[in-house]
């Protein structure tokens, strides 16, 4: 028996080493089969149920108005065309569920399905998750718009631009595609998100998500951190991006926070802003490493609630979803002032560089825009 290519599409190097860690091509039912939580608890709860038939599609249409009915065991899904895997994510696998418990053929709507010329092969680029519910009831012909497509550019273009899925399409999936196609005016930026994430050591996804590993979750808000306050030159371009402040806010988080195995991207958009607005007022290199780390700890121990980091935003209230950085920013400013109040009292060795006490004007400044602040003779000489 041959076995089947895990990619059929032409995709980056990046977008293979995302997604080494599962599979991209698979069927309705070897998709089930991988997830058995979910079919258990479905066949769990019809066992339970008094006898329930349902109709077939056939039965409810109109004798003159016959919609064609596709057979989802013929098709595939191919995560590398640009179909997205309906059972990945526990928010979706809750609502399939819930489909596939009140399964009513006169609600669903047709599913699109993408054929492949070359390849005689249909994959199913839009409704996997209502063939995943219809499959678990045992109905495995369904209405369907069969459309012909020339290339899995094209199938990736329909995934990302539909009109009816714009808005449940997760920024993690339109990610990938862009990822995977060197041809979007996206990939480099994809590339860069990618990069930056593997040299960090954080994951973008909750399935790769560890201790180690840590997740940072919300695709758009990481690249505005890269490109807002990311610390790259001005001018730097997509497709060269390193983000220096943002690999150093995440080592910091790493550092204080090991027991962690995700961020949350609010807290550390507002450290990235920090990291670019104070690395002018403090020593550089390991040194001033170890002065964020000793504040960011300093932190965490200033209250019993900011001992967990998912309560930074709200306590030190920066939970302006548009102002993380500057609202976030000016909050660590102050609370950098609070926590020390008495760093530089007492005999310091000649060497001593000063901790920096912010102004009221440059906590008012950073509150409106992240800027680094110019360097301060008087703290180093």
């Amino acid at each position: 028996m041959s076995i089947r290519p895990q990619y059929t599409a032409k995709v980056s190097h990046q977008y293979k080493q995302e997604t080494q860690h599962r599979k991209v091509r698979y069927s309705v039912e070897e998709n089930l089969l991988a997830y058995p939580d979910i079919l258990n608890v479905f066949l769990e709860w019809r066992l339970k149920q008094s006898v329930r038939s349902i109709a077939t599609f056939e039965s409810v249409m109109h004798e003159d108005y016959q919609f064609p009915l596709f057979d989802i065991r013929t098709a595939e899904i191919r995560e590398d065309w640009g179909q997205r895997n309906p059972l990945l994510e526990s928010g979706r696998q809750a609502k399939i569920l819930g489909m596939a418990k009140t399964f009513n053929i006169k609600l669903i709507e047709p599913i699109s399905v993408d054929y492949i010329v070359d390849e005689d092969a249909f994959i199913i680029r839009d409704g996997g998750g209502r063939a995943h519910a219809a499959f678990m009831n045992g109905i495995y012909k369904i209405p369907a718009i069969v459309r012909i497509i020339s290339s899995a550019e094209e199938s990736r273009e329909l995934f990302v631009t539909q009109d009816k899925n714009a808005a449940s399409i997760s920024g993690y999936d339109k990610f990938l595609q862009y990822l995977a196609d060197p041809t979007s005016n996206y990939h480099n930026k994809s590339c860069d998100t990618f990069a930056i994430s593997r040299s960090s050591g954080i994951c973008l996804h909750h399935s790769q998500k560890s201790k180690s590993n840590p997740l940072v979750e919300g695709i758009g808000t990481l690249q505005r951190i890269i490109n807002s306050c990311g610390g790259d030159q001005k001018g730097t371009k997509w497709g060269k991006k390193s983000a220096p402040n943002l690999v150093k806010s995440i080592d910091i988080l790493k550092n204080c926070f090991p027991n962690n195995d995700e961020f949350p991207v609010s807290v550390l958009y507002a450290l990235t802003a920090f990291v670019e607005v104070s690395k002018h007022r403090i020593p550089s290199g390991e040194k001033g490493l170890n002065r964020l780390i000793d504040f960011v700890n300093l932190v965490k121990a200033s209250s019993a609630e900011l001992e967990d980091i998912n309560n930074w935003v709200r306590v030190l209230k920066f939970d302006s979803s548009n102002h993380y950085d500057t609202y976030g920013a000016s909050a660590l400013m102050k609370k950098w002032n609070e926590v020390f109040k008495n760093a530089n009292k007492g005999r310091k060795p000649a060497d001593f560089y000063s901790f920096v006490k912010w102004d009221d004007w440059e906590i008012e400044s950073a509150s409106n825009k992240i800027f680094s602040f110019a360097r301060d003779p008087s703290l180093y000489s």
